[in-house]
């Protein structure tokens, strides 16, 4: 099926249009440290990195009781978040972005200026800083939360003032609040622009799009993950509301629904959208992507690389991809198509594409790609 849809998806890219179309996205921003671990050098100074998280495990277990030295070395240091990063492959793709978040305060630093210039920067709270152990094919992110934890929709408003936030997400065809896990008061922010802005802006006549990715929740209660997914059917009041998760985060939050298991990905992503208050889940996952709207149920391969530039990212990338999508006319495989393009895209070359590149990507896959 993906060898017969890329001809069609590629045409479609070719006719779309640049128009002004919108985005609002919050609200976290960090600077992202990319770490590889030395496991040891030979006589010639060639590295040889840990390869797998479990070979680092393995490493480790072994010192139990011991004290160690272990050298990182530094790939590269470049903006983060999963907010920045989907703002910026958006802006790379042609979408104009009104971005509020933990940019620096009182100033905006320089890294984040190197963002797509689609991207409008709005300062919230200072940033952070955060370190991506990446493996070939998994990465360990760590992170002192610091200013995430003290950001409050309170704190929001007394920055940029309630009619500016209002004026930020008029008109917007597409909303999309990212990282819920790591931004402490992440649900009474959601409460707080669901009461008290929404009801006083102009949407489009369209029903918009409301999409949100829940980070890795691991560290949350049942009871707030039950609670966010609440906040979520709320928005469905404005809002046609996308849930993209990884394989991880599906795991968390059907354990927090108490879901059962089920032997095929068919049936247990229909059951997880059955308690998941959204009008389309999406599972991404290293191998394949899935996608069910309550009607439709599709299930596409990822365009896998064996040698990596970059995995942080990787999934923001897959959800600007597909967020983009929506302002165009793809159906769900084909959304699924684009959105795993856009992240193999960027994760063999380090760099969120634009239109031209992402179109280049897919012709070069629908030659070398084996289906």
């Amino acid at each position: 099926m993906i060898e017969e849809e890329i001809p069609e998806v590629i045409s479609k890219l070719g006719r779309i249009i640049k128009s002004d179309n919108s985005a609002f996205l919050g609200f976290d921003a960090c600077i992202d440290y990319i770490i590889r671990i030395v496991r040891e050098k030979d006589d010639n100074k060639i590295t040889d990195y840990f390869n797998s998280s479990s070979q680092f495990g393995e490493f480790l277990v072994k010192l139990d009781n011991k004290s160690c030295g272990v050298e990182l070395e530094t790939k590269l240091s470049k903006i983060g978040g999963n907010m920045v990063i989907t703002a910026n492959a958006l802006g790379n793709l042609g979408i104009n972005v009104e971005c509020v978040g933990t940019f620096g305060f009182p100033e905006i630093l320089p890294v984040f200026r190197t963002m797509s210039p689609k991207c409008s920067l709005h300062t919230v709270a200072d940033t952070i800083s955060a370190t991506a152990l990446e493996f070939d094919t998994s990465k360990v992110i760590m992170f002192d939360p610091g200013p995430y934890n003290n950001l409050t929709w309170d704190g929001i408003k007394d920055i940029l003032g309630i009619e500016k936030i209002k004026q930020l997400m008029s008109g917007k065809q597409l909303i999309s609040f990212l990282n819920w896990s790591e931004i402490e008061n992440s649900s009474q922010i959601w409460e707080g622009v669901i009461d008290e802005i929404l009801p006083a802006i102009t949407l489009p006549e369209q029903k918009p799009f409301f999409f949100s990715d829940f980070s890795d929740c691991s560290r949350k209660s049942k009871k707030e993950i039950q609670f966010a997914l609440d906040l979520l059917g709320r928005f469905r009041k404005y809002f046609k509301v996308f849930l993209s998760l990884n394989q991880n985060e599906a795991g968390l939050i059907a354990r927090a629904m108490n879901m059962k298991e089920y032997d095929s990905d068919e049936d247990s992503i229909k059951e997880l959208f059955s308690l998941a208050n959204t009008d389309v889940l999406i599972i991404h996952r290293t191998k394949d992507a899935l996608a069910f709207d309550g009607e439709v149920y599709e299930r596409c391969d990822t365009f896998f690389c064996a040698e990596p530039e970059i995995l942080t990212g990787g999934g923001d990338n897959f959800n600007a991809g597909f967020c983009y999508t929506l302002f165009n006319d793809f159906n769900l495989f084909q959304s699924l198509l684009v959105a795993n393009a856009v992240s193999g895209s960027y994760v063999k070359t380090g760099l969120s594409p634009d239109v031209t590149q992402l179109t280049g990507f897919l012709k070069q896959n629908s030659k070398i790609y084996n289906y």
